[in-house]
């Protein structure tokens, strides 16, 4: 693939990641509404509340310091950079040897981090309690998310993602047992992350930097989906030499993919309800038992060949 192809792949790309975060958290809401038997609201909802929230004034608490104005533009910058490299609908885009499974776990914790910090800032006791529930979880979920990318390297011999991707689509992504207990482990991680109640750590922020902030969340969850469906269900995704028509292919199946996973994951939320947040911690500590399982498969699969 060309330089200017793959550019304009990484393009392509990343606006359609971005248009989608809204959308999936309006089409989320919707189905979760009708699910339990209410109209919803509007799908268009999330864009009409950036707007909204965009043209509103600021309100600084006295106490704050600038991390608490700057923590959200690193929660989103740090969320854009992982969404550019993870592939959606084509491999071989011009990031593509950035795209380092170490790489994208850093920039989501770097988010949750920022997340975190600009909580802390003011000091209030609310989003102070939303913060330590926050990074208490978040020592389950970061070791296992490294345990899940250590998994992936062993059985794609690299941690780049397009060479795991390219690997799964040709079926030599073994052993097959390893794989479907680190797809289990993403699972329960991803699961964990959307049943996390961020509101509380948005307490002292408004403005553009409130939908700042909520932006960086849909768009975690498009992350997400992305990574479940590009490691291990690449069906219809362009290979690195990919054209256009290709493309069309993968495009297609790309937002396929998004549908089923919105719809699978309104239908598990309703049918389990609300998680409480002490459950949230033993969900973390499932998907990192695990992510080890499927790292010690890994092994004994290779001292057996």
């Amino acid at each position: 693939m060309s330089i200017v192809v793959s550019l304009f792949a990484q393009i392509v790309h990343l606006v359609l990641v971005l248009l989608a975060a809204p959308f999936v958290a309006g089409v989320m809401g919707w189905l979760d509404a009708r699910f339990a038997g209410r109209s919803g609201p509007p799908v268009l909802l999330p864009w009409r509340d950036l707007v909204r929230l965009s043209r509103k004034t600021m309100a600084i608490p006295e106490s704050a310091s600038p991390v608490l104005s700057w923590a959200p533009s690193v929660n989103l910058g740090a969320t854009v950079c992982a969404a550019a490299l993870i592939p959606s609908f084509t491999l071989g885009m011009t990031l593509a040897p950035l795209a380092d499974g170490l790489v994208i776990a850093a920039l989501l914790s770097l988010a949750r981090v920022a997340r975190c910090l600009g909580a802390l800032d003011t000091g209030s006791a609310a989003s102070g309690m939303a913060a330590q529930h926050a990074g208490a979880l978040a020592t389950l979920t970061e070791p296992a998310l490294l345990l899940f990318v250590f998994g992936l390297a062993l059985m794609g011999d690299g941690f780049n993602l397009d060479l795991i991707i390219g690997q799964q689509r040709e079926g030599l992504l073994l052993p097959a047992a390893a794989s479907a207990v680190a797809l289990a482990c993403l699972l329960a991680l991803v699961f964990a992350d959307a049943s996390d109640a961020a509101d509380d750590l948005e307490l002292d922020i408004s403005g553009i930097n409130l939908a700042v902030s909520r932006f960086s969340i849909w768009l975690r969850r498009v992350i997400w989906i992305d990574l479940i469906g590009g490691l291990f269900l690449p069906i219809g995704m362009a290979g690195t030499t990919g054209g256009p028509r290709e493309w069309a292919v993968g495009l297609v199946c790309w937002a396929v993919k998004l549908a089923l996973a919105v719809l699978c994951l309104s239908s598990i939320r309703t049918l389990l309800g609300q998680v409480a947040r002490r459950d949230l911690a033993d969900l973390a500590g499932i998907a990192a038992v695990l992510a080890l399982l499927a790292i010690i498969i890994v092994l004994v699969s290779a001292g057996t060949a």
